[in-house]
C-alpha cells in the first residue's frame, strides 16, 4: 500500500540549466521524445542504461497541444514547421521533393498552433491558434498521398478550444469554450463563395 516511487538511479537528464522547459513527452518504440520550448531531445531507452541520442534545435513546442502520436510516429507542429518522426529520422512535412509545400506558414502557425490524428483517414490536422483570439482556419495533411488542403474557418473563429483527442470510435474530437464535445466532420456541403485553382505554369512546349 505504498504510493509510486521514483528512485534517484531511474532519473534521466538529457539537458539541465539550459535555460529550457520540458512540454511534452511522448514515447514511440524504444525512444522517448522530450520536447522543450526551443528544441526536442531524442533519448534511446532501448539498453539498460539509457542516453541522449541526437537534439533537435528548433523544433520544439509551445504546448502540448502541439504534439500527438499517430500509427506511423510521433508528429507535431511549431510556427518552423510540422513534423514527424517515424522511429528512424525526423522528416518535415513541410518540405517535398526539395522545395518548400507551403509558403506562408510562419503567418498560419505563429500563435500557438495544435495538431491532431485523424485514424480513420490517416490525416493529421493543423488548427492555426488555439487561443483566445483562435481563428478557425485549419490545414489537413493526408499520410498517405504526403498531400496538404488549407480549410477556411473548419473550426469555430474566436473560440477557445481544447487539444485534440481521439474517442473510443476512432474520431476525432475537441471541445469548445462552451463545453461542448465536437466531432470533427468533414463532410463536404455547398458554397457560394468562389475558390481559387493554382497550377505550375503550363506552356504546352512554347514558353512564349
Amino acid at each position: 500500500n505504498k504510493f509510486d516511487t521514483f528512485p534517484i538511479a531511474r532519473r534521466i537528464e538529457a539537458s539541465v540549466q539550459d535555460g529550457d522547459e520540458i512540454v511534452k513527452l511522448e514515447e514511440y518504440a524504444d525512444r522517448i521524445l522530450q520536447f522543450k520550448k526551443r528544441k526536442m531531445h531524442l533519448i534511446n531507452i532501448s539498453q539498460d542504461v539509457e542516453f541522449l541520442e541526437d537534439t533537435f534545435m528548433h523544433k520544439g513546442v509551445d504546448a502540448p497541444g502541439a504534439v500527438c502520436k499517430t500509427d506511423f510516429g510521433i508528429a507535431w507542429v511549431n510556427e518552423l514547421g510540422a513534423y514527424l518522426y517515424d522511429g528512424k529520422s525526423v522528416k518535415n512535412l513541410l518540405e517535398k521533393q526539395g522545395r518548400q509545400v507551403i509558403n506562408d506558414w510562419p503567418s498560419f502557425a505563429g500563435g500557438k498552433p495544435m495538431i491532431g490524428y485523424i485514424p480513420k483517414k490517416r490525416q493529421l490536422i493543423v488548427t492555426m491558434s488555439a487561443g483566445s483570439g483562435s481563428v478557425g482556419d485549419i490545414y489537413l495533411f493526408d499520410m498517405v498521398t504526403q498531400s496538404w488542403v488549407y480549410g477556411n474557418t473548419k473550426v469555430a473563429d474566436s473560440a477557445k478550444q481544447t487539444n485534440f483527442t481521439t474517442d473510443w470510435n476512432g474520431d476525432l474530437i475537441y471541445s469548445e469554450a462552451t463545453g461542448n464535445i465536437k466531432v470533427w466532420n468533414d463532410t463536404p456541403g455547398a458554397t457560394t463563395s468562389t475558390f481559387v485553382f493554382k497550377t505550375k505554369d503550363i506552356d504546352f512546349g512554347d514558353p512564349s
